[in-house]
């Protein structure tokens, strides 16, 4: 890993956690894999010290551990689970998404998850009751049935996800416990062919399973009414049964960040056609992400699962306009110039947005009337214009036409960039030079001859976006290190201050601060402010670039 990513790593584990935790923590970033007795070693703390430390990273879902069989005894490894504890730069987006998609209730909900890692659903509502209390005018028990909701409404949508004893195994002897109970069936070693087809099938079996049933969600008959509206009053009147989903007591869950970066990737996604169309077009595309979405895993995947148009008539929005938003031609128009159908505007809709040279939106090739969206072509858009955002902002225009001339013609030499961007070679060459050292470019040296001297090679340029992708991730890393240290900076100025308002006397009346205290924190407010939204405008830079 990256000296950068390491580093804003520490300053994660400094800002949420004591002294004795973080030094655990450093020690698994700085080492890696480590047993408890060199962990104590290396921190100067007692055993028991540090298995209380990783007690409470592994409730956190920071710390992984593996066991080893080395000869007689049993050995257990410990290491930091990096994607989760990256994924704390994104607690504020993951708050006000929450409270946008879930209300007050859902905010409440994961701001108690985050702060204790995983917990039920009793705990976790016993534990908003007691921090916010119950609103004027709504007595305990109500309180309780509107979280209640809530939780199971987010459990549903995998924006919660249970907690297993195996998550809490590293991903590697997960999969290799898995490849070893396959191949103990087989009488003769396997052969590459046949473990490669045994990691394909474990692959499909556990997506299969993700997408087949919701750990932690069970089902049962409801035959009460109690107070759910007068539709379900007169299904129990006709004898009917009601279906309630409701989360098991006994499971621990956990906050998703898969689940919001995904929801996070197919809003921008809908974005695109917005800026390229209009709104209509991205209500359209948005729907069909939304349809699509309660099958997809992770950002890694190639496309969607298919949609039909009649579903997707079905879902969308009420207040979307498909026959005004429309152009159409005189021979498309019907007696004393009808408007198609509302059905037939949509196909229209679908057809436009299919042939658009983007090629995110295209016909399942093995059923007829349904699409599917390709998700790896939308995710390289999206970084290609994330990248020339950047490239944009840090060194103007021209660098940018170099930059996507390569992308579309693929590698080039000098003098090709110069003719075909028209700048005098000299211009060229610094521009070159400098996006180079940027990490957007790379160089490839192909000789004429063995001797592979300067004056007979050949010096091609081009753009890797995969590449340009991790290199500018990286130095977004160090750029959120530096605002988080900065933080720190800031309140450290200020660490006399920060303690007299932790005083109970001054918490419960702040006239004990006069006027220079008051003016004082009011500045260091602000500044936490402005570096935390700077650090959170990074953050969703850095899964656009890392995760999707």
């Amino acid at each position: 890993m990256s000296t950068h990513e390491n580093r804003l790593c520490r300053l994660i584990v400094r800002e949420h956690f004591g002294p004795i935790v973080e030094k655990v923590a450093n020690v698994l970033i700085r080492k890696g894999r480590m047993p408890v007795g060199l962990i104590a070693n290396f921190t100067a703390l007692k055993p028991r010290q540090v298995r209380e430390c990783l007690l409470v990273l592994i409730q956190h879902n920071l710390v992984v551990y593996a066991e080893s069989q080395e000869k007689t005894r049993i050995v257990t490894y410990y290491e930091i689970n990096r994607p989760e504890l990256l994924h704390r730069v994104l607690i504020p987006k993951v708050l006000h998404s929450s409270q946008d998609w879930f209300e007050r209730d859902g905010a409440l909900i994961t701001q108690s998850l985050l702060t204790h890692g995983k917990l039920t659903i009793t705990d976790c509502v016993a534990d908003i009751l007691k921090t916010s209390g119950v609103a004027p005018g709504k007595t305990t028990t109500q309180r309780t049935q509107s979280l209640n909701k809530a939780f199971t409404r987010m459990v549903k949508e995998k924006c919660l996800i249970a907690v297993r004893p195996s998550d809490s195994l590293t991903a590697a002897d997960k999969n290799m416990a898995e490849e070893k109970r396959e191949t103990d069936k087989m009488t003769l070693p396997p052969t590459a062919a046949e473990l490669a087809s045994i990691r394909k099938a474990l692959g499909a079996q556990k997506q299969a399973e993700q997408n087949s049933t919701i750990v932690g969600l069970k089902r049962r008959l409801d035959t009460m009414d109690d107070g759910y509206g007068e539709k379900r009053a007169r299904l129990l009147t006709d004898g009917d049964l009601v279906i309630v989903e409701e989360v098991e007591t006994d499971v621990y869950f956990k906050v998703n960040f898969d689940r919001f970066i995904i929801r996070w990737r197919n809003v921008q996604i809908a974005n695109l056609y917005e800026a390229r169309l209009n709104p209509t077009a991205k209500a359209i595309m948005q729907t069909i992400m939304n349809l699509a979405e309660e099958r997809m895993i992770n950002c890694k995947e190639e496309h969607s699962s298919p949609v039909s148009i009649m579903l997707l008539l079905n879902s969308l929005p009420k207040d979307t306009n498909l026959i005004d938003t429309l152009e159409f031609d005189p021979s498309d128009l019907g007696p004393n110039n009808t408007k198609p159908k509302i059905h037939e505007c949509l196909d229209k809709y679908v057809q436009i947005l299919e042939d658009d040279l983007m090629k995110i939106l295209k016909k399942d090739a093995g059923r007829s009337g349904q699409y599917v969206i390709n998700l790896k072509m939308a995710s390289e858009i999206l970084k290609k214009n994330l990248i020339q955002g950047i490239v944009s902002a840090r060194f103007g225009a021209p660098y940018v036409r170099i930059m996507n001339m390569l992308a579309d013609k693929g590698k080039l030499e000098e003098k090709q960039i110069s003719r075909f961007s028209m700048m005098p070679v000299k211009d060229v060459r610094e521009k070159l030079t400098t996006l180079c050292t940027f990490g957007v470019l790379n160089l490839q040296e192909v000789p004429k001859t063995k001797e592979r001297t300067p004056s007979r090679t050949y010096y091609l340029w081009e753009v890797i976006l995969s590449r340009a992708a991790d290199t500018l991730t990286d130095r977004l890393y160090h750029t959120m290190g530096n605002l988080r240290q900065r933080r720190f900076v800031e309140r450290a100025k200020r660490a006399v201050l920060l303690n007299k308002c932790e005083r109970t006397d001054v918490k419960a009346d702040d006239s004990l601060l006069n006027a220079a205290e008051k003016k004082e924190l009011e500045t260091l407010n602000g500044a936490l402010e402005m570096l935390e939204i700077q650090e959170l405008r990074i953050a969703e830079m850095v899964i656009t670039l890392r995760d999707f």
